[in-house]
């Protein structure tokens, strides 16, 4: 048999397990070596590189220079027609990948700094603020995780929600003079 037929017989061994009114240990383990069967037959499908098709039985041909693995429809055709015909990947015009640039969202125009300038942003919030540096480092990557480069007030109004919704106990003054310190670098 062929390992598309063992997997076919194996799925209907499993359909009829399951179609029994109660099952047991037994037939979960019936199912978990079916199972295994299942894989180890997937394992050795391989694929046509010239249709795409999944097959058991793949014979690698060489015409004119061109290797390929090919089904048995495929390694046919590629016999009658003198050659071996591969799928070509399309590629992309430069414009279709302009295009799509110029529609994704762009992020907060601030760079990741130095570790060095970061830590010492971060020393000096938690001195004006007395917030802990975890908290720093939480307020600070919604910073940067906003879509677009926003003012300062919105985006005070924006991390107070993502606050909130993370259920810090920040407050306000506090989270201004961080959001306003931390936007500053």
């Amino acid at each position: 048999m062929t390992s598309l037929q063992e997997i076919a017989t194996a799925a209907q061994e499993i359909i009829q397990i399951c179609e029994q009114k109660k099952t047991n240990k037994t037939d979960k383990e019936k199912l978990l070596k079916l199972q295994a069967a299942i894989n180890s037959h997937i394992e050795d499908l391989t694929e046509c590189e010239a249709c795409g098709s999944i097959a058991d039985l793949v014979v690698t041909m060489t015409i004119e220079r061109v290797t390929a693995k090919l089904c048995k429809d495929c390694g046919i055709n590629a016999i009658e027609a003198g050659k071996i015909k591969k799928p070509t990947t399309r590629r992309r015009s430069t414009r279709t990948v302009q295009k799509k640039a110029s529609t994704t969202k762009k992020k907060s125009t601030r760079k990741p700094a130095s570790p060095r300038n970061t830590d010492e942003l971060y020393a000096e919030v938690e001195k004006q603020t007395s917030l802990k540096k975890t908290e720093v480092k939480r307020l600070d990557k919604i910073i940067q995780d906003i879509a677009s480069p926003m003012n300062l007030e919105n985006t005070i109004l924006y991390v107070q929600r993502e606050v909130d919704l993370a259920k810090l106990k920040i407050e306000q003054d506090v989270l201004k003079t961080a959001v306003t310190l931390l936007m500053a670098a």
